[in-house]
């Protein structure tokens, strides 16, 4: 019988901080806890297993996906000791106690794995993952030891063995018997006061506690009780978020100290933490708590990119504070995971925002290097000193191998990989097949009534408004295409096999839906967009057409600062495997004008993408805006653009035409200015 006890009577209180470990340790306190019960609240959309979505072939997204795993992110392991001898798989190297490294590249590189099937990158996550499983410890630890143990470290393993078990269903049986392993051992260590908890694990429970609901869900095993009291300790023992977002705790501008609580990459993760509860609470003030806290995000921290004004802790608005890698690749997962209990058509919208601006403009084009910090208004990629950044160092926007701290390095690589395992979603009866995140991926999957679908979308958005697909099914089902909330009227229109263009609109849930019959068919979808602005700090403006964000694009030098690696052979078996290590410290040092105000009058696209470069992001952008500027007086302060000017601003010089691009483009840009 499972050793539970009547849990939920706890609450964090820190202890003593422990000398070799550096960290605070956390006991439980008696609490009284709300009633929670099973079963679990079902989902609003079901997500599908990892692998079942794939970039399309000789898309952008396969590019960009490929990138990745030939860049940093995919060579971590042959080159950098935090992962290539890392704690985890019996080595000595991590970065911190917490012992996170490991886990934070497992949970990208494993879905980047099967989504790619990509056989060097398969071979290594299987042996780690071959270690991991055949060393797991007679009470069930899965990881590496310290005293005391830490189970942080351990949220992002579970989340990336989850998926393992996903993609690799003769490996399930094996991860799923090793998690319950694990989860007796954890609940022995939370019912004897809180044992492996210190702030971060306190911080982060929402984390883990999806991979326990997910346990609920597909493998019980008769431990339901010990799930369910697991997931109210963790809870009610953790950070109170849904109290944290209220009016009068809430911070509603910049924090310039250290804050747990206001920790960037923490506020992001914890966007989904009410929504994970709200499965076992059955509390509709749950959904409540989490679309207030991503409005007063948005209000008080929201960037035009869709990330968190927080370098390192909340910022604010102003477009030179920064965002952290880590909060932008947290926050997308966040919002995927949302989406699937509340639904809302505006979550989609930020997963396509973040991704398609945050996301590729803090990482370099060849996807070697990546920034620790991003800004809006980014007038350079520098060693700073003095910067704008309260509590972050002097090399926090510099695009290299570590910048500032090293958990990017690690962590970045979920970004993407997810946002493609989430581009589909069903219905809860299997019926109804949408597709959630618009993208050029293709999905193989088996629906209600043993129907086999494969849907397969061709298309250059968010660089075209056209997406065609070629779709095959066995018997006749549901298709959903989102409509996002910035499409006008929440119309577009469609050609089904070759017939004539129809318009049709969105219904309650964003979605134009449309009954095939069985067989092979082919669909063309216009998503039609229109050059948008949105107001911001100060009076200033962002320009937007679709989900791409649109900036003025600055010119620079790029200076190497540090080199990390050269060209070796990391794998002695053939040539093939010679790869060029090239990771990198870059500096990026204006040469052109970024002083300016523009005119929202005669915005004008210059048109549709037709064909994909190597190098989606790079400064040879796809599509454009024209736009009239004038120079202005903006000053610089500690190195950063200082705020915007005020509206309208004075002109000091005539009007030149100047071209915007799209945020992820435009390594060194102003998103944010003022207008004349």
């Amino acid at each position: 019988m499972d050793p539970v006890r009547s849990l939920a009577f706890f609450s964090a209180v820190q202890s003593q901080t422990v000398p070799a470990a550096g960290r605070q340790q956390w006991t439980l306190a008696p609490v009284a806890v709300p009633k929670v019960a099973l079963p679990l609240e079902a989902f609003k959309y079901n997500e599908l297993p990892v692998g079942a979505v794939k970039p399309s072939a000789n898309s952008w997204l396969l590019t960009q996906l490929q990138l990745q795993a030939n860049g940093l992110h995919g060579h971590l392991q042959d080159f950098w000791p935090n992962v290539q001898t890392s704690t985890w798989i019996g080595g000595t190297s991590d970065y911190s106690n917490l012992h996170e490294a490991g886990s934070y590249w497992l949970n990208g590189i494993i879905p980047a794995a099967f989504q790619l099937n990509d056989q060097r990158l398969l071979g290594d996550i299987g042996s780690w993952v071959n270690y991991i499983l055949s060393n797991q410890k007679l009470d069930g630890w899965l990881g590496p030891e310290s005293t005391p143990r830490v189970l942080w470290g351990t949220y992002p393993a579970l989340l990336a063995l989850r998926q393992y078990a996903q993609a690799n269903a003769t490996a399930a049986p094996t991860v799923l018997n090793a998690f319950e392993n694990f989860f007796v051992g954890m609940n022995n260590m939370l019912v004897s006061g809180g044992n492996g908890l210190e702030e971060w694990g306190i911080a982060r429970w929402q984390d883990v506690s999806v991979v326990i609901e997910w346990m609920l869900d597909t493998h019980p095993n008769g431990h339901d009780d010990m799930y369910l009291n697991m997931l109210s300790m963790l809870r009610y023992s953790g950070m109170s978020w849904k109290q944290y977002f209220t009016n009068g705790v809430f911070p509603t501008s910049a924090l310039n100290h250290v804050d747990i609580k206001g920790h960037g990459v923490n506020v992001g993760q914890a966007i989904k933490s009410e929504a994970v509860a709200f499965r076992y609470s059955h509390d509709s003030t749950d959904l409540d708590s989490t679309r207030n806290r991503i409005s007063m995000l948005e209000q008080y921290h929201g960037r035009a990119s869709g990330v968190i004004g927080a370098d390192e802790h909340l910022a604010g608005l102003m477009p030179s504070r920064g965002s952290e890698l880590c909060t932008v690749v947290e926050t997308m997962y966040s919002y995927e995971y949302v989406y699937t209990i509340l639904g809302d058509n505006a979550l989609a919208d930020q997963v396509e925002k973040l991704a398609y601006n945050a996301l590729p403009g803090t990482t370099s084009e060849n996807m070697w290097e990546h920034q620790y910090l991003q800004q809006s208004n980014q007038i350079q990629a520098a060693h700073m000193d003095p910067n704008l950044f309260a509590t972050d160092g002097v090399n926090s926007n510099i695009f290299g191998l570590t910048p500032n701290y090293p958990c990017c390095a690690v962590n970045h690589g979920q970004g993407w990989p997810k946002f493609t395992s989430h581009a589909y979603m069903t219905s809860p009866d299997a019926k109804t097949l949408y597709h959630v995140l618009l993208s050029p991926t293709t999905v193989l999957y088996t629906l209600a009534g043993n129907n086999q679908v494969t849907v397969a979308a061709q298309t250059n958005y968010p660089f075209s408004s056209t997406i065609n697909y070629s779709i095959a099914s066995q018997q006749g089902f549901n298709f959903g295409i989102r409509v996002p909330s910035w499409v006008p009227s929440a119309t577009v229109t469609y050609s089904l096999d070759g017939a004539a263009k129809q318009s049709i609109a969105a219904n309650s849930a964003g979605y134009a839906v449309l009954s095939l019959g069985s067989g092979s068919h082919t669909l063309s979808v216009n998503v039609p967009m229109s050059i948008q602005t949105q107001n911001r700090y100060n009076g200033a403006v962002a320009v937007t057409r679709g989900p791409l964000v649109y900036s003025l694009d600055i010119s620079f030098s790029t200076t190497v600062l540090n080199q990390y690696a050269v060209s070796r052979n990391l794998r002695s078996q053939s040539p093939s495997h010679r790869v060029q290590l090239s990771s990198q410290d870059l500096q990026y040092s204006p040469t052109s004008a970024w002083q300016y105000a523009i005119s929202t009058s005669n915005l004008t696209y210059n048109g549709d993408s037709e064909t994909v470069p190597q190098y989606p992001w790079s400064d040879s952008p796809l599509v454009s805006i024209s736009a009239n500027a004038c120079p202005i007086t903006w000053n610089v302060v500690s190195n950063s653009a200082d705020q915007p000017p005020s509206s309208p601003a004075t002109c000091t010089g005539n009007h030149v035409p100047v071209r915007l691009v799209p945020y992820g483009n435009a390594k060194l840009r102003m998103t944010e200015m003022p207008t004349f």
